[in-house]
């Protein structure tokens, strides 16, 4: 609370007033979703957001990816956001001015904020995915666990007949599971 009081923390974009005739034109989803995108813009201080779509549904909690899709069509056609896709299921975000030009960065940044995908994230999909399997295909997996490696270190091992052998030295044949559509994003 002091930083805020204090003016160490800087607003580098206020939320602006939407005219009420694109107000009304407007779905509630498109409203949260241009919300989560000028609050990121300000905390970010970045005029080109690039999120995945896991990230925006967790965030405006808006769980139905069409809805996302409907939302984002809206914002577009209302000239307040110009939107690309980056690589499947990431889309940048390029805010636009009252005239519907882009946004010029705050002085002395980028700009930018570019997705990049966090470690826990990572791990907590896996896990996820591991605990929506069937029992029966649960008890096919090879079982694993964290051990040491002479070359590796610390790292997942994988029971191979009645030993455990290194992930990394030794891929499992059988580990691959094509990934569902929670993990991509949808």
């Amino acid at each position: 609370m002091s930083n805020l009081l204090s003016g160490q923390w800087k607003s580098y974009y206020q939320m602006p007033c939407l005219p009420e005739s694109i107000e009304r034109t407007l779905s509630c989803a498109a409203v949260r979703y241009y919300a989560f995108l000028c609050r990121e813009m300000n905390v970010r201080s970045a005029t080109e957001l690039q999120y995945s779509l896991a990230e925006i549904a967790q965030d405006t909690r808006i769980k139905d990816h069409k809805t996302l899709a409907k939302a984002r069509r809206e914002l577009e056609a209302a000239r307040l956001v110009e939107c690309r896709q980056v690589p499947p299921g990431i889309y940048a975000h390029i805010m636009l001015n009252h005239r519907g030009d882009p946004m010029p960065a705050p002085k002395g940044r980028k700009g930018i904020r570019r997705y990049s995908p966090r470690e826990n994230d990572k791990e907590t999909s896996r896990v996820k995915a591991l605990r929506s399997l069937p029992a029966s295909a649960e008890a096919s997996l090879p079982r694993t666990k964290s051990a040491d490696c002479r070359t590796h270190g610390n790292t997942e091992h994988w029971k191979r007949e009645d030993r455990y052998v290194c992930q990394q030295c030794h891929p499992n044949p059988n580990s691959f599971r094509p990934p569902t559509a929670s993990e991509v994003g949808f």
